[in-house]
């Protein structure tokens, strides 16, 4: 996955340069790109392994989710990027308004599983899958 990431950025740079150039060499003046940013990813980012563990959510507080994994409570950071798989997560998302809190589906008890990488001096959750549900609905 990493490897794909670094070749799409070696892409893209290249068809940037290889544009520039020939936009130059017909006479044209070169205009800076608008609406385009971008960011440059740190080398620890990139080549942090993807882990995964899975286990029963404790608790949700602010952008912090906490994990029982065996007995071992884990903490993680979530942000603007991590992905919440589960289900009736569009529905929930669409009532919303196209956007959603995690806290609206991750809750205390679900059983999870997470992708995460160490960055930063944390862990920091890229996907989120809730494979069980604390509550049992009704019929």
């Amino acid at each position: 996955m990493d490897f794909l990431k670094r070749l799409a950025l070696l892409a893209v740079g290249a068809a940037l340069v290889t544009a520039a150039e020939m936009a130059g060499a017909q006479g044209q003046p070169v205009k800076p790109a608008t609406g385009l940013k971008l960011i440059p990813a740190s080398d620890a980012a990139l080549t942090a392994p993807l882990r995964n563990t899975h286990g029963k959510v404790k608790s949700i507080v602010g952008h912090t989710l906490t994990l029982d994994v065996g007995g071992r409570d884990m903490s993680f950071v979530m942000d603007e990027n991590t992905d919440v798989l589960a289900r009736d997560a569009g529905r929930v998302v669409r009532s919303a308004g196209g956007k959603s809190p995690t806290t609206s589906l991750v809750q205390s008890g679900d059983v999870a599983s997470l992708a995460y990488r160490e960055r930063d001096g944390a862990m920091r959750v890229s996907v989120i899958h809730v494979s069980g549900r604390n509550a049992i609905a009704s019929r």
